[in-house]
């Protein structure tokens, strides 16, 4: 992952944590609701599915090279939104989380 896609991944997790923690119910479809009023298409929102009270989601957030991508549950206060890498170029599938 590069410098840019390392800064920028703290911007987008910290917003989109902040739509989800108030969803009280957060079915697939608010959930994506939410995602695409904040801006991020249907074209970059993948695996949204429910478990449970969780709804989990990855969302494609590569750009000019860059290997970003996000894996997310959303639950309420328990909402988690954490940086994964993708490959640089190619169909979209996400790699080892990084810390």
């Amino acid at each position: 992952m590069n410098a840019h896609d390392w800064c920028a991944s703290a911007l987008h997790e910290e917003r989109i944590a902040q739509a989800l923690w108030d969803l009280a119910d957060p079915t697939p479809t608010r959930v994506r609701t939410i995602l695409n009023d904040l801006g991020y298409v249907d074209e970059r929102i993948h695996d949204l599915r429910q478990s449970g009270a969780t709804t989990r989601f990855l969302l494609d957030l590569r750009d000019k090279g860059g290997r970003l991508c996000l894996e997310g549950s959303a639950a309420g206060e328990n909402t988690v939104v954490d940086k994964c890498v993708a490959p640089a170029t190619g169909p979209f599938t996400p790699g080892e989380r990084k810390q």
